[in-house]
């Protein structure tokens, strides 16, 4: 695979990792904001664990 293709391989998977992260920030809103209750400290832990192990 040449640099290039590997460079914009990684954009996408940058770009969809930011995606899934709005996503789940905007979901918690929602569920923060109808009252249900989801524990903000859960959802940091969830997204933490997420990102911590993956590549940089």
């Amino acid at each position: 695979m040449s640099p290039a293709q590997q460079a914009l391989d990684y954009r996408r998977e940058i770009d969809e990792n930011q995606k899934q992260v709005r996503e789940m920030v905007m979901e918690s809103y929602h569920d923060i904001a109808a009252g249900k209750g989801r524990d903000s400290n859960e959802f940091f832990d969830e997204l933490e664990k997420k990102y911590s192990n993956d590549r940089i």
